[in-house]
């Protein structure tokens, strides 16, 4: 079977417009790129290995939204990545609507939509469906992710059968009237969707959504996440100032209000007392959106400077670090170091770092704003509390603290937990939703 992905945020990010149409992964090599790293494109490429391994897929065609980038990369003989291509104009149109509908869909303000705005969106969609068109017989099924593609299933029509894994909250209540409609409309354009989370299936439900719908975790695949040795995470630690005795909490998220890092330091600020040697490490930048890497949008850069004034403000400046982006070998030692690890999000699709904590045997204290908190059971293998209550969280964090001798335990049971979301176990669900799906689109 030839598989077609598609995603907003690519694999590969360029920091030079390359004015090649065509690289091989070696040609790569001269030019400065990255990778992406968490969040869906890793579960993607997670995925795209497991399906080739196990001799499910045979050619995967990866379409994303790439500017700066080649029209296509070669990276093996059966792996391609094609890149869209938009006007700045249209660009910033695109942005700007995808924004203001993430805002609406996590029940944060409910912006105005612009003419231009709505065309840009389905501009990029259209743009999309267009590059796959253009290579369709070479396809035999297509999975996209996330809301930003959501039309392409009705621009795909009968041509191919579409699976669309969705990754944010689904919360019709959030929704309005009218979101809500937009919403079940284009994804009753899909063959298939998958949601992460019990939650998001029952929002599907009491939306009155029509169509073949599945709950399948995300997927982390372990070999990838290393343990280092201890004395290299204490030397990390201690490049940042946290020494070897403090009491360290740990954070892994996009510079984004909705992640609620503020909650944390407040956190933090109640517990300087009852814990002298509290130090707050927070991993991360702006997203795929942020000016620094993408599209235009200063959200992130605006947020640390937010959380760093209020640090200040609540004197606990010396306290908080904020490393930006962290490398994996580092990331590998953050973890490692960490004595605790807290996802706070007023709301989260999934939350996926928290089971990378989990492999690392680490207690967690996680927001029920959080779609993974529903695989926690308080005590047993972390703690929940709701979202934006840093009173509580302070609680929860102290009660930790108390009662470290237990942490070995609640880290041992959590890692068993964290194989449900292992890629050992997600690919056979994946297979069997992406057969039935290419059956039942012949029929």
């Amino acid at each position: 079977m030839n598989l077609g992905i598609i995603s907003q945020t690519p694999l590969v990010k360029f920091d030079e417009n390359v004015e090649s149409d065509e690289l091989t992964s070696k040609e790569l090599e001269n030019y400065k790129h990255s990778y992406t790293v968490g969040g869906v494109s890793i579960m993607v490429n997670n995925l795209i290995e497991r399906l080739q391994k196990e001799r499910f897929a045979n050619k995967v065609f990866w379409f994303s939204l790439n500017p700066p980038a080649p029209k296509r990369i070669i990276m093996r003989e059966n792996f391609e990545l094609r890149h869209i291509k938009m006007p700045n104009r249209m660009l910033k149109s695109y942005t700007n609507f995808k924004e203001i509908l993430w805002n609406n869909i996590h029940g944060l303000k409910h912006g105005r939509f612009s003419r231009e705005d709505y065309l840009g969106f389905l501009n990029y969609n259209w743009l999309a469906t267009k590059e796959i068109l253009e290579i369709e017989e070479r396809i035999d099924i297509l999975m996209i992710h996330d809301y930003q593609q959501l039309m392409v299933g009705s621009m795909l029509g009968p041509v191919k059968p579409s699976v669309l894994e969705w990754h944010i909250p689904f919360i019709p209540e959030n929704f309005t009237f009218q979101i809500k409609k937009f919403l079940v409309n284009g994804l009753e354009g899909f063959d298939t969707v998958i949601v992460s989370t019990k939650r998001d299936l029952e929002g599907l439900i009491r939306a009155g959504y029509r169509g073949v719908a599945y709950q399948i975790y995300p997927n982390i695949d372990p070999e990838k996440w290393k343990r280092v040795p201890e004395e290299k995470a204490v030397e990390f630690a201690e490049s940042y100032g946290i020494k070897d005795g403090d009491f360290m909490i740990l954070n892994v998220a996009r510079m984004d209000p909705i992640k609620s890092q503020d909650t944390l330091i407040r956190a933090v600020a109640i517990l300087k007392k009852s814990i002298p040697n509290i130090k707050l490490m927070l991993v991360g930048n702006g997203s795929f959106t942020s000016s620094t890497w993408g599209l235009g949008s200063s959200k992130g850069e605006m947020h640390r400077q937010f959380l760093q004034n209020l640090a200040r403000d609540l004197r606990v400046e010396d306290r908080v670090i904020f490393t930006g982006y962290l490398h994996n070998e580092d990331l590998f030692r953050a973890y490692q170091r960490a004595n605790l690890f807290v996802l706070p999000s007023r709301m989260e699709g999934f939350g996926l770092t928290v089971v990378e904590a989990w492999l690392y045997g680490k207690v967690t204290i996680v927001s029920r704003g959080a779609g993974v908190s529903e695989l926690i059971t308080d005590g047993l293998n972390g703690y929940k509390f709701n979202p934006g209550d840093h009173r509580e969280l302070a609680r929860l964090i102290l009660k930790v603290y108390k009662e470290r001798k237990d942490s070995k335990e609640i880290g041992l049971y959590a890692r068993k937990m964290a194989r449900q979301c292992f890629i050992s176990n997600v690919y056979r669900q994946i297979e069997r939703v992406l057969k039935e799906t290419a059956e039942n689109f012949k029929h």
